[in-house]
């Protein structure tokens, strides 16, 4: 029978409290938005909606106890789906959850107190009650926060490599603006950017692991896809410095070889600096180093500009060498590569590839003797320029 009494008054005090949710919800809400940071800021979380979420919470806990009934989390859930939309953060929310408890049972006990005939049992009730809402409400709203979190996370990861692609594949006007896209990737608007792809084949895992987090403790910005055969992505390489961290870090971690197109100022540019970088990548590699780097000369341009017709133009000049050893066709290669990156000068050639400079022109002579061409004709030079830079990236 006294228990029977104590059950009644605590559905009592509950249909009571229940009755006056309108009020004790801005109770709540005041006391949140006061205490708790980013409930304070109206932008953030509205107090009209920080008041709706507690009247709900307060309709689904009093309902419950007024009429005996199991509680129905589902407000709590949605609160919690609610604010992982708005990008409060989950400790927020859970301390937000602890000082509206906290409020509400403040409100209960003025309601119990004006009851003379609500016992100790009653109150030792009500009290149990209260606490296991605020577990249950609690672990609810957290489940539904982080199962949000989760769904955009993986959505944004979606769309990141939607727009990544655009970018890749020249389609970015057809999908948004360029400053939308900037944004969304957490890429500046403008330059300059360099694009890298990374041979991922046959690795089975990235070709640059964690590259992205490990770019931005250097305070660098970029954006990363996996593709079939690379990882490639886009950097911004704001200068000259940047760069060089750029590239130190990413022969630090490369698994394989690496090919990074020359600098570019636009984004809309990105998919030509993917093709720079992965016929970087797959032509010869520098000495000593998995990073190769286009250079973004105009021979170098010229020579990637139309792979397959640049190789089928080159390869008769390089068969020219063909039945020479392979060191000794490397030695008249070098030679020339070496002549032509210091202005023709036989006697600083010589020094360089540690020989008399007689010996350089036998080598210079053999060139001319077996292409045909002649180093004193224009044309010529500018043939066999060519024709070795498309062997150099491309043969």
């Amino acid at each position: 029978m006294k228990s029977d009494i104590s059950l009644q008054q605590v559905a009592d005090v509950a249909d009571t409290v229940c009755r006056r949710t309108d009020e004790v919800s801005i109770l709540l809400a005041r006391a949140i938005t006061r205490e708790v940071r980013p409930y304070g800021a109206t932008v953030a979380v509205p107090f009209d909606v920080v008041a709706a979420g507690c009247a709900a919470n307060l309709r689904a806990i009093f309902g419950a106890i007024a009429t005996g009934g199991e509680f129905n989390v589902a407000p709590a859930t949605r609160l919690g789906v609610e604010r992982a939309r708005d990008g409060v953060p989950l400790s927020s929310v859970m301390e937000a959850y602890r000082v509206g408890f906290r409020r509400l049972w403040e409100a209960v006990a003025v309601e119990a107190a004006a009851r003379c005939c609500l016992n100790g049992d009653g109150l030792r009730s009500l009290t149990a009650k209260l606490l296991i809402a605020q577990d249950l409400f609690t672990a609810a709203m957290a489940a539904g926060y982080r199962q949000e979190q989760t769904r955009l996370v993986v959505g944004d990861e979606t769309e990141r490599s939607r727009l990544i692609d655009a970018l890749l594949h020249g389609r970015l006007l057809e999908l948004c603006s360029l400053w939308e896209v900037a944004d969304y990737l957490r890429l500046p608007t403008s330059g300059p950017f360099v694009v890298i792809a990374a041979d991922a084949a046959g690795f089975g895992a990235d070709a640059l692991p964690d590259i992205e987090a490990k770019l931005r403790s250097l305070d660098i910005s970029s954006a990363w896809r996996r593709l079939p055969d690379v990882q490639v992505g886009i950097v911004h390489a704001n200068t000259d410095r940047h760069l060089a961290a750029v590239l130190a870090l990413v022969s630090r971690v490369a698994v394989g070889r690496v090919g990074v197109s020359a600098r570019f100022g636009d984004l809309r540019d990105t998919a030509r600096a993917l093709h720079q970088a992965r016929v970087t990548l797959r032509g010869r590699g520098d000495p000593g180093s998995p990073v190769s780097v286009f250079d973004g000369s105009i021979l170098a341009t010229a020579a990637v500009s139309a792979p397959e017709v640049m190789v089928d133009l080159a390869s008769p000049v390089m068969q020219c060498f063909a039945d020479l050893a392979d060191e000794e066709r490397e030695i008249l290669f070098e030679t020339f590569r070496v002549w032509l990156d210091h202005d023709g000068s036989m006697r600083t050639v010589g020094e360089l590839l540690f020989c008399h400079a007689n010996t350089v022109r036998y080598r210079m002579h053999r060139i001319e003797q077996r292409t045909g061409r002649s180093l004193t004709r224009p044309r010529d030079v500018a043939e066999l320029c060519l024709a070795f830079e498309v062997h150099r990236r491309l043969m």
